[in-house]
This record gives structure tokens, sequence and C-alpha cells, in this order.
């Protein structure tokens, strides 16, 4: 499994405003890829693509309101 840790400068954040943070990104190899977005406010997002092509994608803002949660489904 391989694991990245990168910080950003200020960009739009799910709450409107332009904030920092840092994305985490983990990958298995098979397929498998997360991705979390965390920003400076609490704002977070969240990407899991999964070994048969299906996504998931959920944006949270940083008072806890989902903002998109969503599947794909893979072929």
């Amino acid at each position: 499994m391989t694991s990245t840790i990168t910080s950003f400068e200020a960009v739009r954040a799910p709450c409107g405003k332009q904030h920092g943070g840092e994305q985490f990104t983990s990958e298995d190899q098979q397929g498998l890829v997360t991705v979390d977005v965390r920003y400076t406010c609490g704002c977070h997002s969240h990407r899991e693509e999964f070994h048969d092509g299906s996504v998931h994608f959920m944006t949270v803002n940083h008072h806890g309101k989902v903002l998109v949660d969503e599947e794909l489904r893979g072929e």
C-alpha cells in the first residue's frame, strides 16, 4: 500500500471560502484508491475508487452538513 500526504495553499473550500489544507492519498496497487482532503476550516471531502471501478464521493462542510454523497457504479 502506498500513502502520501500533501499540503496545499488556499483554494475554495466546500464552504465557499479560501482555505489551505492537506490531502491524504492511499493506494493498494490493486485498484483501490482513497483520497481525503481536509481544509483548515474543518470542511472535508472523501473519494474512494474501488477495484470494480465504482466510486464513492462525499463532501461535508465545516458545520457538518453533507453537501454531496454519491456513488457511481463501475462496469
